[in-house]
């Protein structure tokens, strides 16, 4: 079962109004996102898109479905400090294959060390394909927006 570990885009330091939950991404961070969903998009099959109800969080599930096609629902659990990695992982295999979880790091970074058995640098808009089977989690594939 393969499931997608996306980290948002790069994001504005600080919101005018709302504090870090306020956070949008910024204009380099929603091209580069996109450009990235797109290339990947032949090698991804996504079928529903998991997110922190965080604003950065959301804007990169909506570019994300939009790419996709598949429909979008705020997962309380991926909300930064939320969850650890491993319960991360263990919410990627309840949701199912063909999920893609949008969240924050440390959380991601941490799920995608657990994949890879070691720490793997994971920049805003990166996007992980994790399969999860009877023995755990493995990295497939890691890309990150150019």
């Amino acid at each position: 079962m393969i499931v997608y570990l996306v980290r948002h885009g790069k994001a504005e330091e600080h919101a005018a109004r709302g504090g870090d939950a306020a956070r949008a991404l910024t204009a380099e961070g929603r091209a580069r996102f996109e450009a990235l969903a797109a290339s990947l998009a032949g090698r991804m099959n996504v079928a529903r898109v998991a997110t922190s109800p965080l604003r950065r969080a959301r804007q990169t599930a909506e570019l994300l479905a939009r790419v996709t096609g598949a429909p979008v629902a705020e997962e309380a659990a991926l909300a930064s400090g939320a969850s650890d990695g491993r319960a991360l992982l263990e919410l990627a295999r309840r949701a199912g294959a063909g999920t893609a979880l949008v969240g924050h790091n440390p959380e991601l970074a941490q799920a995608v060390a657990l994949a890879a058995g070691e720490e793997q640098k994971v920049k805003p808009g990166t996007i992980a394909a994790v399969e999860l089977g009877a023995r755990g989690a493995r990295l497939v594939w890691l890309e990150a927006p150019g």
